[in-house]
């Protein structure tokens, strides 16, 4: 399925009004601090479950759902007590399965369960296909007790569900077309039969005629055997508990033997994995996971998407803009009664209470013609052409065809994400081995931080992989003669943008610990600002090389939004921290920063509280890379000055210095000369002054504009709204 513009949509719209979820649950993890009704943060007197005291077959000792109102509680607790979540919890927490570390994907299926038995039993959301019975349906929807396929009326088992019966006894793992029945929910795609049997009809990969696109399917799936195993191996283990947890709410033997006693589980679940949409916070940290309908979830995949999508807790004040989507098949056909669903047709019962999750909104970050395919990106697009094609084929089987995929030769993105430094001259074969093992040392690295809870570790490592290319004990060696340093990892290679992620969060914790040992100790602090500083300088390397990117991959945009804003306030985190005491007298401390927030830039526009026009980005854009790339000349020698990798950057912003040595590894940097501010003088690495705590002001406030004006274009935030979001900042962080 695909969905389009009805009418021409300029950049920063809205696609479609916020929507409800068809179910929706909450992380392992946020079940304790969110409300799992609207999915708002709880109160300090959060409230209980209306139902819990009718329920005393319960289990106990389980987590209990938690809301921020008797109005959510009295929501979502019987959805939570009747679909058996309490159950799964219960299983979930006696014997963890091998499988699964979080239940939220099994309790969101359990509850999609419950609610398509008992709200679509008269519903006909399925299409009218020959051959379809009452039985079909309740064994697709369940009934009041799930039976198993031999105990269904006309039904003997799975094979019924084919035309030739030998033809599925033969062909078991094949996905076959005439498995219509099992094939969609509610319109919802279940995906089950490639994801539990893998892939091998002749048709799957039709369309890709090219022998390089050819030779990577081939590639595909011979190597999906294993994560097919894998893959059917966790969801057959994920049902098996959830059929268990069904058969106990409803007072029944727990115990199931055989495959068909869950295979409505298998399917629900698997819709679950294929449609379910990752529901995050402000932040960007993950509360949830969510089921929308059609609207949502025929919208398909693009590694250069038009359009994203944002969430909102409850109702927004602002006027609700109206569907301007469609099914392919109802734009091309609107007469057409055999289209499968549209939205409307199906809603969550209490989803007209505004109350019931969080409402997702697409909006447009390109502009949509009419009639144009709408897409969204279902994976990171900072990863290369060769991990997003197989992170898509893992979650949903298949091979991404987009425009961007397709580009023979690569597109300049792509090629960015995996280039390396001109410093490397080994023979191709030798640097597919060693890049192997680079990215090992590199997850290695990572992992001491994320798992181990070693910072320490973790930045050393990461500071000589990005150096030499190679870790200290392999520096160590013996060596004929020493080389000045060079860069082996390229700057925009994505193991750099992943160890610039992990620095800026490393270096930060490490200051933190530091002076949680001793605050008046001098070394220790003098020390914790270096790692300050240092944490500061990949936030702005980060920001600024993904910013390059994001000039020829405009998709990018909430991506390098996020950054700008990360970077923004790392700085102005610095400028603003006591530790400049012990070097300044005054310090920054002592400027008036409301000050800066009137100040009108003589290089951008970005401090006309009026906003920028939404159609001039391209200029607003140029005017204030090179604002930032200036103001960045005037401190990066003291940020960077703790950093033998940073002090190999000359200016993380402006990457016109790169351009004559990379020649030789067919990336050909496309980089403008930036616009120079008359009087600019950079600073001597490790100055610190007041001059640098201005400065460190001033391109803070810089990057933390920018980011949210192009947050304005994913999340339709105002320019007003950022200036009180700058005070509140100063407010906070003072």
């Amino acid at each position: 399925m695909e969905m389009r513009a009805v009418e021409d949509i300029a950049i920063g719209q809205d696609l479609t009004p916020p929507l409800p979820p068809l179910a929706v649950v909450l992380n392992d993890s946020a079940l304790s601090s969110h409300c799992s009704a609207c999915f708002s943060t709880l109160p300090p007197h959060p409230f209980f479950p209306t139902t819990l005291q009718n329920l005393s077959h319960v289990p106990k000792n389980i987590p209990t759902p938690l809301y921020c109102s008797p109005r959510c509680s009295s929501i979502d607790s019987p959805l939570h007590f009747s679909s058996g979540e309490p159950y799964l919890l219960s299983l979930f927490l006696q014997s963890p399965p091998a499988t699964w570390d979080d239940s939220s994907d099994l309790r969101l299926s359990l509850r999609l369960l419950y609610i398509f038995r008992e709200h679509l039993k008269e519903c006909s959301f399925l299409p009218s296909f020959p051959g379809s019975t009452t039985s079909e349906r309740r064994l697709l929807l369940g009934g009041k007790k799930d039976y198993s396929f031999q105990q269904n009326q006309n039904v003997a088992g799975p094979d019924d569900y084919l035309e030739n019966k030998e033809e599925q006894r033969e062909n078991m793992k094949s996905c076959c077309h005439n498995d219509i029945v099992m094939e969609r929910i509610a319109g919802l795609m279940t995906n089950r039969e490639r994801l539990i049997f893998g892939e091998n009809r002749k048709d799957q990969f039709r369309g890709s005629y090219e022998e390089d696109n050819l030779k990577e399917n081939r590639e595909n799936r011979e190597g999906s055997c294993e994560s097919t195993e894998s893959v059917s191996e966790r969801i057959r283990e994920g049902a098996e508990l959830m059929a268990k947890a069904r058969r106990m709410c409803l007072d029944e033997d727990g115990n199931v033997e055989k495959q068909e006693e869950f295979v409505v589980e298998e399917m629900v679940l698997c819709l679950v994995l294929t449609n379910a949409v990752e529901v995050q916070d402000k932040s960007g940290c993950s509360t949830g996971v969510a089921v929308y309908g059609t609207a949502i979830s025929w919208i398909n995949h693009s590694c250069s998407p038009n359009a994203c999508y944002r969430f909102s807790l409850g109702l927004e004040n602002n006027e609700q803009p109206r569907l301007r989507i469609v099914s392919a098949a109802k734009m091309l056909d609107p007469g057409n009664g055999n289209c499968l669903m549209m939205e409307g047709d199906f809603q969550h019962p209490f989803s007209e209470q505004n109350l019931y999750g969080p409402r997702i909104i697409v909006r447009s970050i390109k502009a949509v013609n009419k009639g144009e395919e709408v897409t969204i990106a279902y994976t990171d697009l900072l990863q290369p052409k060769e991990m997003r094609q197989a992170e898509l084929w893992l979650k949903y089987r298949f091979s991404c065809r987009c425009q961007r995929c397709v580009a023979l030769p690569k597109t300049y993105v792509d090629y960015a994400l995996q280039a390396l430094s001109a410093a490397n001259s080994d023979s191709p074969k030798s640097t597919i081995n060693k890049m192997e093992k680079l990215s090992l040392n590199f997850d290695d690295a990572i992992n001491d931080y994320l798992s181990h809870g070693d910072p320490k570790s973790c930045c050393m490592k990461l500071e000589h992989l990005l150096s030499h290319g190679q870790l200290l004990d392999e520096l160590l060696e013996p060596k004929e003669a020493k080389s000045p340093p060079k860069l082996k990892m390229h700057p925009f290679h994505h193991l750099s943008l992943d160890a610039y992620t992990t620095l800026a969060s490393a270096y930060k914790v490490q200051a933190s610990d530091l002076l949680a040992l001793n605050y008046e100790a001098g070394s220790l602090k003098l020390e914790a600002f270096n790692m300050y500083k240092t944490s500061a300088a990949y936030s702005l390397l980060l920001a600024g090389a993904v910013d390059h990117l994001f000039m020829f991959e405009s998709a990018l945009v909430a991506s390098v939004a996020n950054f700008w804003i990360n970077a923004g306030e790392s700085l102005l985190s610095l400028a603003r921290s006591s530790l400049w005491d012990s070097f300044l007298n005054p310090g920054p401390n002592h400027i008036e920063f409301s000050s800066f927030l009137t100040q009108k830039c003589n290089w951008c526009c970005l401090t006309d509280t009026s906003g920028p026009n939404l159609m001039q980005l391209e200029e607003i854009k140029r005017q204030i890379s090179n604002c930032i790339a200036n103001k960045t000349s005037q401190v990066w020698g003291m940020l960077a000055s703790e950093s033998n990798f940073l002090r190999l950057i000359q200016n993380p912003i402006d990457f016109s210095w790169l351009a004559s040595a990379e020649t030789s590894t067919g990336l050909h940097l496309h980089v403008a000369e930036p616009v120079v501010e008359k009087g600019c003088i950079p600073l001597k690495a490790g100055a610190c002054n007041d001059e640098v705590g201005m400065n460190l002001i001033l391109l803070g406030i810089h990057c933390l504009r920018y980011g949210r004006l192009l947050s304005a274009i994913c999340f339709g935030l105002s320019a007003e709204r950022t200036t009180t979001q700058l005070i509140e900042f100063f407010k906070e962080s003072g």
